[in-house]
């Protein structure tokens, strides 16, 4: 018999690492996709691998564009790392939402989607509970940013937690509220037939705000865990730092037992 519980948990994922990354040349040399750069001696794929298996989601689909061959030769089917790995190669490159929107494969009915460029050790767990709690057709994991200039800011309710507008990123001299998406989001499928697979598109400043303004509820799910995204030689190297001390200290789920 299912129990309450298992009906809040996520067991698929999905993880974008298609990307070129092109500002993020200086480490990788062009020669390995971003998936697969370095933190503290293991490719940042291998942490989102270990942070999803943790958490229940055993079932991972990766988005894979530039040097798709070298993350599939690295991974392979998964059982190294206790998940079930499938690969979708994008066909197009048609922007964050439209890689997913590609997959050629039967998609849970909720899912976690993981940004490949950003580091994560958040408790999965709670937040899928949340999102089941709420019954929206997407929570996103909102935060204040540390970059908010080149950041998607969210408006939501305090209260319910809901989303109430998409301002985009903010101008310098403007006021405005440091809250932004973190590229963590949980979905249900229904989503992924709201995107269109002949243009590029992205889920922050596309498909979002148009589900918005078509009346769907759409949650933040507020968390000041640790997210950060590696996109420039900088910031991967205060990510590498960051981590560095969590693996000192042993705190934060992610490294726990």
């Amino acid at each position: 018999m299912a129990t309450r519980d298992s009906h809040r948990r996520i067991t698929q994922a999905a993880v974008l690492c298609g990307g070129k990354g092109t500002r993020l040349s200086d480490v990788t040399q062009d020669a390995v996709p971003k998936a697969l750069v370095e933190v503290c001696g293991r490719p940042l794929l291998a942490w989102h691998l270990d942070l999803l298996r943790r958490h229940g989601a055993e079932d991972v689909i990766l988005c894979t564009g530039f040097l798709s061959e070298a993350i599939e030769a690295r991974f392979g089917e998964g059982g190294d790392f206790g998940v079930r790995l499938r690969y979708a190669r994008e066909p197009l490159a048609l922007g964050t939402a439209g890689a997913l929107a590609q997959v050629p494969f039967d998609l849970a009915a909720n899912l976690f989607v993981v940004y490949g460029d950003v580091f994560v050790n958040v408790d999965l767990a709670r937040m899928a509970a949340f999102h089941a709690e709420k019954g929206g057709e997407a929570t996103l994991l909102v935060h204040p940013s540390g970059h908010p200039y080149d950041s998607d800011l969210v408006q939501r309710d305090e209260g319910s937690g809901r989303i109430t507008g998409f301002p985009g990123r903010p101008k310098p001299g403007t006021e405005f509220v440091n809250l932004t998406s973190a590229g963590l989001y949980a979905i249900r499928r229904t989503l992924v037939t709201h995107i269109p697979t002949d243009r590029a598109t992205d889920f922050a400043r596309d498909i979002f705000p148009a589900r918005l303004s078509a009346g769907a509820a759409l949650y933040a799910y507020r968390s000041d865990e640790y997210v950060h995204d590696l996109g420039t030689p900088e910031r991967y190297d205060r990510v590498c730092a960051d981590v560095r001390r969590m693996i000192d200290q042993r705190t934060g789920s992610l490294f726990g037992p």
